[in-house]
């Protein structure tokens, strides 16, 4: 039979995790002065860096796109095993996706 602590512990260690996370992030909001003061800068320096990353997000969901193709029956344990059609379907799709978010920005 388990202890009454081996039992209650993780419940009050969830109990208090969620509560330093809801109380944490009201405390910590008014330490910073903007929400966008994360880039410095003026506002088409900011627009290169989201025109770089979308398409490096691009590249990356071509690159898990191609894997997920040629590495379907690798091993049984991943969820490319049965659904690699789809997996890389949604991977070219989201590819498509952020390369025309990095044109349509530029």
């Amino acid at each position: 039979m388990k202890s009454k602590l081996t039992v209650a512990l993780p419940w009050v260690l969830f109990v208090l995790v969620f509560a330093l996370l809801t109380l944490s992030d009201p405390a910590m909001a008014n330490k910073f002065e903007t929400i966008g003061g994360g880039v410095q800068g003026s506002t088409k320096i900011k627009v290169e860096y989201l025109i770089t990353i979308a398409y490096v997000a691009s590249a990356i969901f071509m690159i898990a796109g191609i894997l997920a193709i040629a590495l379907h029956n690798r091993n049984a344990q991943t969820l490319n095993y049965t659904m690699w059609k789809s997996s890389a379907a949604m991977f070219f799709i989201l590819s498509i996706g952020m390369a025309a978010a990095g044109y349509y920005m530029s």
